[in-house]
């Protein structure tokens, strides 16, 4: 068995490949759906959504409470990104009103998540794999945001959603060093993380995303008869 730092080292780096490939995916959907920075927008604000519920659920059963403040850190952080997200798309005249993040369903990868119930399983897959695609993933989208003549989006995400994201990446690391001990935690690890590699290559495909983005608008609430 190796240690827990040569393993989360390890780890990592086999994740690099797949993030890799998992970016030229969706830069490629991204490209071919035509998506606006408003749209990268609505659809950043899906993820933020799911990542608060996900961090609440799994803070009521954990023992640990550094695990706890940590997961509690996740939630409030999501919640002021999804505010500070808001304000960007009222800037950018969409009405918040006929908008709800919520109305698409759930992904998969949420379902996934929720079975998850080792602390190395919960690191693993969340913090340093979802967590690590997500850095790379919002920095493509500065970039495109930028290119698409929105700089003050692109620095949204880059000055302030990276930067939760790494503060809580670098958190999840220190979990995964201090569970992943026994081979049967690292296997663990290995088959979260190997899952959520797979999930997301569906979350970030450019049709999903559409189909995000379609059902994302409330339906009208009909007229009462008279």
């Amino acid at each position: 068995m190796v240690t827990a730092d040569s393993f989360v080292a390890e780890f990592e780096s086999k994740n690099e490949n797949s993030f890799r490939n998992l970016l030229a995916a969706y830069l490629q959907g991204v490209e071919k759906e035509g998506f606006s920075a408003t749209d990268l927008l609505r659809i950043e604000a899906k993820f933020v959504v799911e990542a608060t519920e996900v961090a609440a659920l799994w803070l009521v059963d954990s023992d640990s409470l550094d695990s706890k403040m940590a997961l509690g850190a996740q939630c409030g952080d999501a919640a002021r990104q999804y505010q500070i997200i808001g304000e960007r798309l009222t800037a950018l005249g969409v009405d918040l009103t006929a908008f709800d993040p919520r109305s698409s369903g759930y992904t998969k990868l949420f379902a996934f998540f929720r079975s998850l119930q080792s602390p190395e399983e919960r690191a693993a897959a969340s913090a340093l794999t979802l967590r690590g695609m997500n850095v790379r993933r919002m920095r493509a989208t500065a970039v495109l945001c930028q290119e698409k003549g929105d700089p003050e989006t692109a620095r949204l995400f880059q000055e302030i959603l990276i930067a939760d994201e790494e503060r809580h990446l670098h958190a999840g690391r220190k979990s995964l060093l201090a569970s992943a001990l026994a081979e049967e935690s690292q296997a663990r690890a290995r088959r979260a993380s190997f899952r959520t590699i797979e999930v997301l290559a569906e979350n970030l495909d450019g049709p999903t995303l559409r189909k995000y983005l379609a059902r994302s608008l409330k339906k009208p609430t009909a007229a009462p008869v008279s």
